[in-house]
């Protein structure tokens, strides 16, 4: 149970949330490395278990039987141990279950055949949501039989213990709209934001160490460090651990974001490292600043011909954000410029990538969800 002491916004006047938080460790026992994660587990809104239990005409203090804990009221269920911002297939099939009338049914139906369509249905709603969008009723067991557990969220950690002791740091950017007129918060977000009181809330963590996204042992080694977005945490770490550790390589930081006046995460310390002689290339992607949006790949591309050269000296080269579409353009542009300056054509490009950098020499390293 460590204690939250101090959270402040890196996202002024970009309209969307995104915090640093520092969370102390002392007296825990708990050791990390640069590269490890924070995970944390959260626990529901208050409100949103007030208004589920409300929606199935319970009372806050009825028994329910879970597998875990034996014996608890449903308030205490849905607040610590369920998935509830979000309904699962399993509801809603109890739902379709439930329905009498016979045109309704079979519409829901059609949306539980398909996989596609379930998904898209289960992402916007609730459990709450679909109870009012089908009147069905649910015993308090019976709800809680369809829910899922909680499980913990993983944070990249975004500090070195060496520059920071007994202390670890997170950046989180925040997870919150609206929908169906009803405000929702992410689950582990959610409960950081609006919950967490600084030196007073104690939140559940534990470190999830990585084998794979670590720093050279060898401190000479040059660093390319790709992280738009909060994808920018491991590499704070990995700039103040070279900087204790009197790390002689050279560390280059690619960044992207939307707006550099409100989103650009951390300058000032950017800066000083820069200053300093810690961060030697800093190479920036704002997508919103001109009418063309600019990507971190676009700036990989852009610097094509020294980031190959660093490569052939040895650099390693990391990445960290998102899977889904940063993280397969980065790759593509890495290709690239393994074709492009490297001479080579697409097949070996592909193959020095793919085999040679990633797997064998083991230095082109992701952390990406």
């Amino acid at each position: 149970m460590a204690t939250v002491t101090n959270c402040y916004s890196i996202s002024e006047g970009s309209g969307k949330e995104t915090n640093h938080y520092e969370i102390s460790l002392r007296g825990s026992g708990i050791r990390y490395k640069p590269g490890d994660s924070l995970g944390f587990y959260p626990i529901n809104n208050i409100e949103l278990v007030k208004q589920t239990i409300r929606k199935i005409k319970a009372k806050r203090s009825d028994l329910v039987n879970t597998k875990e804990t034996g014996e608890v009221t449903i308030e205490h269920a849905l607040l610590n141990r369920f998935v509830i911002h979000r309904a699962s297939k399993k509801f809603l099939t109890i739902v379709c279950e439930k329905i009498d009338k016979k045109k309704v049914k079979k519409e829901l139906e059609e949306i539980l055949e398909d996989k596609d369509k379930t998904e898209k249905y289960l992402f916007t709603r609730d459990c709450i949501d679909i109870l009012s969008e089908y009147k069905v009723n649910f015993t308090p067991q019976e709800l809680i039989d369809t829910l899922p557990p909680i499980s913990p969220r993983l944070y990249s950690i975004s500090s070195s213990p060496k520059a920071h002791p007994g202390e670890v740091h997170l950046t989180v950017a925040i997870v919150k709209y609206n929908n169906f007129e009803r405000e929702r918060f992410g689950l582990a977000t959610g409960d950081l934001a609006n919950r967490v009181e600084i030196n007073k809330t104690k939140i559940p963590v534990y470190i999830s160490q990585t084998r794979d996204f670590i720093i050279p042992e060898d401190g000479t080694k040059n660093i390319i460090m790709v992280g738009p977005g909060t994808g920018i945490a491991p590499f704070r770490a990995f700039i103040e651990h070279r900087k204790e550790t009197h790390a002689s390589g050279k560390n280059w930081l690619f960044f992207g974001e939307v707006h550099e006046e409100s989103t650009f995460f951390y300058k000032d310390e950017w800066t000083e490292y820069m200053k300093e002689g810690n961060l030697q290339k800093l190479t920036t992607a704002f997508s919103r600043d001109q009418e063309n949006k600019i990507y971190v790949q676009h700036r990989l591309l852009s610097n094509g011909k020294e980031i190959w050269k660093w490569l052939k000296n040895g650099a390693y080269f990391y990445v960290c954000g998102d899977k889904q579409y940063m993280a397969k353009d980065v790759h593509k542009a890495l290709i690239e410029i393994a074709h492009k300056h490297g001479k080579m054509n697409q097949e070996d490009a592909e193959i020095y990538i793919n085999q040679t950098l990633m797997k064998e020499e083991h230095r082109y390293l992701r952390d990406v969800y």
